[in-house]
């Protein structure tokens, strides 16, 4: 049901594929990501033009991932934003990501399939960014700022009069997050930013509106997953083995039905993800190690000499 949490700043957390927004600047609306199937597409433009007869300026997808950035393009009037990271993966939609897209859901949501099949089209951005960015429109300030983690074009939108944080995918609260793409060492640290931001209501990418405590909880995850893959990998268990022996991490978070037939698979391409990670960090403290051992015999050589 969609709800107005601000003056002129509504959202909607019952489509499928991501929560949404739009902000009603004066000068114009600004759609936070947009609804992934096209019955919550047209849905969602009735309720805009139910609000305002403001033209739709602009999109800014958090990510590239489909449930964010395949609706743009039922908004024709709206220039797409993104991080630079983002244009470059949606620049390389072609085949095999329709292919992969029908076939999820295929039996899943039919419909939504042949209305794809017939005229999907993926809209990426015109304007792009890498760092903190500020719009400034009407009387609304929305701060695009990139904090990477979930994936490297993970972008969080802070509105800080309103006092209100789009998350993104880098807060979920109603699903286990998808780390197959991501960096759980840089996503922490984005977390303990996000807590020092000035904000009352957090609205995550997946899940109902919340407050700071949705970061501690994703950090929690996050810490023990590492603490877990780390000493799976130092036991000497393989990727394989190391996924199969913390499967039941997944039952941290609960699983909507409609997530349950993919779930353990991408929770396990998640682990492998993290895996990964946690081999590249330790290959690289071995080496720091003996770095500094070879340079303590060096300098005791050095001494002896003289």
């Amino acid at each position: 049901m969609i709800r107005e949490i601000a003056p002129r700043v509504f959202i909607e957390t019952k489509f499928h594929g991501a929560n949404v927004g739009f902000i009603v600047t004066g000068e114009g609306v600004v759609l936070i990501d947009t609804p992934m199937l096209p019955r919550d597409a047209r849905r969602w433009q009735e309720e805009i033009r139910s609000r305002t007869d403001q033209e739709i300026l602009y999109i800014i997808n958090t990510d590239h991932h489909r449930g964010h950035i395949i609706g743009n393009q039922y908004f024709p009037t709206a220039t797409v934003m993104a991080h630079e990271f983002a244009w470059k993966n949606m620049r390389s939609y072609g085949d095999s990501f329709r292919t992969r897209l029908f076939n999820l859901y295929r039996n899943r949501i039919p419909e939504a399939v042949e209305e794809w099949k017939a005229n999907l089209r993926i809209i990426e951005p015109e304007i792009t960014f890498t760092d903190r960015t500020i719009l400034f429109k009407g009387d609304k300030e929305i701060h695009m700022i990139p904090i990477g983690g979930h994936t490297k074009a993970t972008t969080v939108i802070y509105m800080p009069t309103e006092k209100l944080l789009f998350a993104g995918d880098a807060v979920v609260t109603d699903r286990p997050p998808f780390l197959s793409q991501g960096d759980t060492k840089q996503w922490l640290q984005a977390l303990t930013y996000l807590r020092k931001l000035n904000y009352d209501v957090l609205i995550p990418g997946h899940g109902e509106l919340t407050g700071k405590e949705a970061t501690e909880q994703m950090s929690e995850f996050l810490r023990m997953v590492r603490r877990k893959v780390r000493s799976a990998y130092r036991a000497g268990l393989s990727k394989a083995d190391t996924a199969r022996s913390l499967k039941h991490l997944i039952h941290f978070w609960p699983i909507p039905a409609f997530e349950k037939p993919k779930a353990d698979r991408r929770f396990k391409s998640s682990l492998n993800r993290v895996w990964n990670e946690i081999r590249a960090e330790e290959v690289a403290k071995e080496r720091a190690k003996k770095a500094r051992s070879r340079a303590r015999k060096t300098g005791r050589v050095r001494a002896a000499k003289q």
